[in-house]
This record gives structure tokens, sequence and C-alpha cells, in this order.
């Protein structure tokens, strides 16, 4: 008996070739999503968009709603992998170093993943608690050495909850969600040079400020995933699809993976094109 966990991920055929192409799965700032409130939080403004996601679902009815949002209506399809599908990835991860260069395949030259530095997956949870909405992330220290004397700066930023809750109103997506954590490059070369180093309280203020005006010059990051689980992979094309649009998307697999017995699955949903 199979007793893994499927996930479900709608998207354009477009984004399906690019998927198989490259073996990579994108995730999104969550500047870029469609909730607006999604990054902000309660005391360090829209800081929630060093967060970047790849959304999914655990219901395996296909949902018409889910087709609208992620595909507009256009060809598509949903496909299904087992929830550990990055896991092969999991040796490279204890390598910082490895995990950067292998994310540039979007061009992400200007971030640098934070830990723990691979895509964590978890529900997401519904609710109308504002303060889980708007979660505080700001944790500012200044500590004293016990040798020196001296006064030291640090301005910590928890982001273990970023992007965890939803209102209630999202429930029917039933998402789970892959999760990143990426600083812009900048904001770390400026400790390698030591621009945060003097008054306490001015360089807490100066951290702010900095990252709060860094821009980020893309706002997705390609994470590579494991491609042997291709094999198990399963697809449904969207009910808007022509047969046409079937015939690519058979070609497509064809092409980009060493899958012999696939079966495109038509959708069970009956739409006016």
């Amino acid at each position: 008996m199979n007793l893994k966990k499927i996930l479900y991920h709608y998207c354009s055929i477009e984004t399906f070739k690019l998927i198989l192409e490259n073996k990579t799965i994108r995730f999104s700032s969550l500047g870029k999503v469609d909730d607006l409130e999604e990054a902000l939080t309660s005391d360090f403004d829209d800081f929630g968009r060093v967060c970047f996601v790849s959304c999914w679902t655990d219901l395996e009815q296909e949902s018409i709603e889910m087709w609208r949002s992620y595909t507009q209506g256009l060809p598509g399809v949903r496909i299904g992998l087992p929830e550990d599908f990055f896991a092969m990835e999991r040796s490279k991860w204890k390598d910082q170093d490895i995990i950067n260069e292998s994310i540039q395949i979007g061009n992400n030259y200007d971030l640098q993943l934070s830990p723990p530095y691979y895509p964590c997956v978890t529900p997401v949870t519904y609710t109308e608690d504002e303060e889980l909405i708007n979660i505080p992330v700001v944790d500012e220290r200044v500590e004293t050495c016990s040798k020196c004397g001296k006064q030291t700066a640090s301005l910590g930023l928890k982001t273990k909850y970023i992007g965890k809750f939803k209102r209630k109103y999202w429930s029917g997506q039933a998402e789970w969600r892959y999760k990143l954590i990426a600083m812009p490059k900048e904001y770390h070369r400026n400790h390698e040079k030591g621009k945060y180093l003097g008054d306490p309280q001015e360089m807490l203020e100066l951290m702010k400020t900095d990252l709060k005006e860094m821009t980020f010059k893309t706002d997705y990051i390609d994470f590579p995933f494991n491609k042997e689980l291709l094999e198990e992979i399963d697809v449904v094309a969207s009910p808007y699809n022509t047969d046409d649009d079937n015939k690519i998307v058979e070609e497509i697999m064809k092409e980009y993976t060493n899958v012999t017995n696939f079966q495109l699955e038509k959708s069970k949903l009956l739409v006016r094109k």
C-alpha cells in the first residue's frame, strides 16, 4: 500500500514544460501572491516578501476554482507528486554554498537563502486571529561583552511562521506550501564590510532601514527537485484543454522525462470553453 501523501499543483502548460525541462519548482515571493495581506507583518511592514512559496493542495478532487485561479481558465495541467519530492537533494542541503549556487537558475544572484536553506512543507492554517494574520517578526538585541564591556547590536528576524496563516475565506484551497526564506545579498555584504558596527541603537535603526529599502532584482527562486520521482507523477488535463493541448502535454512528458508508461488523465469536469 502506498502511504505517501500526494500533493497537487495547478499550472499552465508553459509552466509545466519549465518544471520538467529544468527539473525545478518555482517559488514566488509573498509580495507577489494574490492575497495582499500575506507579506505584511505587525512590526516590519511587508517584510514577508523575503518568504518564497510554492503553493499546492491536498484535495484529490479537482476544483474548478483552482483551475480558474492558477491557469486563468487557459490550457493547463494539475500535477500530483509525493510530498517528499525534494528529498533526494537533501544531501546537498548541509552545504549552504552549494545550495545558493544551485538556485541561480532563475537569475536570483541578489538573493541568499537563510536557514534551513531548503524547502519545508506545511499546511496553511486558516484563521481570523489578527495576531496570526499579521505576525511580529522583529527581535532586537543589544548585548554587552562580559570581557571588554562593549555593546553590539543584532537584528533577529523571526521567519518561522511567515506564510503559515491565511484568512478563512481562502480555506477552500486546502493549501500546502513549500517555503524558502531568502535575504538580499547586499544585506549580508553590509555586515561583512562592518557597516553595522557602531552605536547599537543607531545600528539597529540602520539595519531596519536598509532592509526595508532593499529590493529584489527578481521575485522568484527556482529550486531543484528529485527528478527520479517523476516516475510517480500524476498529470490531469485542464477541462479547458483542447485535444491539441493534450497532445502538447504528452509530447512534453516524452521529451523531458524517461517515463515510458505515461497516461494523461482527462478532467472529469465539463465546462463551456
